[in-house]
């Protein structure tokens, strides 16, 4: 009897401390710290231009704010983002200016000292992040290029092939039968072609040559009569976006008296389908600004900053023109 006694006491407490252990994992489980949700993505700045000034708010909406202010009279021309996306570079006639996004601290970042009769008409930041490119117009209103380092006076006219070694090159935009775009992957071709009187978008196959018709142009609606019986609908442009998923073109929908054409802006993907209709207003020429994921796209439409998916969902943020995407890293 002493033993039995002895065994069942020894298998209660045998139960009784694996209960307690278990209990304690139990209550270890319930009271470890759980993991840290993802910090949520930051929204991406858009910066654009108003009445003269440089504005930015950011793509969901929220924090509209003047960051720099022209003086009376004075008009800001344009402006680039610094590559780490903290500041932006501004012109106003020949000067240029930085201001830093977070404090809104304005400096002098250099002054264009160039031939009389040079304007500033537009601005690009160089691979380097050091060298800003300066579209400029001469007397004769004639195109001209200039690269200026951060800081610096004095600018120097580039050539064409100098240009294209300093500026990280996108690829083309289609605007004539005969050209081509090949994809940012270098697999496919975008091209534009003749169907019937008009024309559509194809892309085909680098190595083996297939083609498929992306675009049908008499699905869309809008099209002034007078355009239709000069030559059927056409495209006036169209490019890629940085990802290759998807095209963005504008068909001739209505021309001035003096020739010039325009189109709404539409979205479709490389493979066909769905042609998404994101502007209200028309324009000469297609947008190329999108986020680095190549998830949304920002362009005018009209007198609206107005940002877009790939499922053609238009959100109207602010007035304005000539936006561009703050770079995230």
């Amino acid at each position: 009897m002493n033993f039995r006694n002895a065994f069942l006491t020894l298998s209660v407490f045998l139960l009784v401390c694996l209960d307690a252990a278990c209990s304690s994992g139990r209550n270890s489980a319930k009271s470890a710290t759980p993991a840290p949700s993802p910090s949520p993505k930051p929204a991406h700045h858009v910066a654009y231009l108003y009445e003269g000034d440089l504005w930015v708010i950011q793509s969901d909406g929220t924090n509209q704010r003047i960051v720099a202010a022209a003086p009376e009279g004075e008009t800001i021309q344009d402006f680039v983002w610094a590559a780490d996306g903290s500041r932006l570079y501004f012109s106003i006639g020949l000067q240029l200016f930085e201001v830093v996004l977070q404090t809104g601290n304005v400096a002098s970042a250099g002054e264009l000292v160039m031939q009389p009769g040079i304007t500033v008409d537009s601005l690009e930041m160089g691979q380097d992040g050091k060298t800003i490119v300066i579209h400029a117009l001469d007397a004769d209103a004639s195109a001209r290029l200039f690269a200026l380092i951060i800081g610096e006076r004095e600018a120097r006219e580039l050539t064409v092939d100098e240009y294209n070694a300093i500026i990280k090159q996108r690829p083309p935009a289609i605007r004539s039968v005969g050209e081509m775009s090949v994809s940012p992957d270098g697999q496919r071709v975008l091209f534009k072609d003749t169907v019937g009187t008009g024309e559509e978008l194809f892309i085909a196959d680098v190595e083996t040559g297939a083609r498929i018709k992306i675009t049908n142009l008499y699905e869309l609606s809008g099209f002034e009569e007078s355009v239709e019986t000069e030559g059927g609908r056409r495209v006036i442009e169209a490019v890629w976006s940085p990802d290759g998923r998807h095209i963005i073109f504008n068909p001739m929908q209505t021309c001035s008296e003096t020739g010039l054409c325009y189109g709404r802006l539409f979205l479709v993907d490389a493979w066909g389908g769905a042609q998404l209709q994101l502007s209200i207003e028309m324009m000469i020429n297609v947008p190329n600004e999108w986020t680095r994921d190549s998830k949304l796209l920002v362009y005018d439409d009209g007198d609206k900053i107005v940002v877009a998916d790939t499922s053609g969902n238009p959100k109207a943020l602010a007035e304005g023109h000539h936006p561009k995407w703050q770079p995230l890293q």
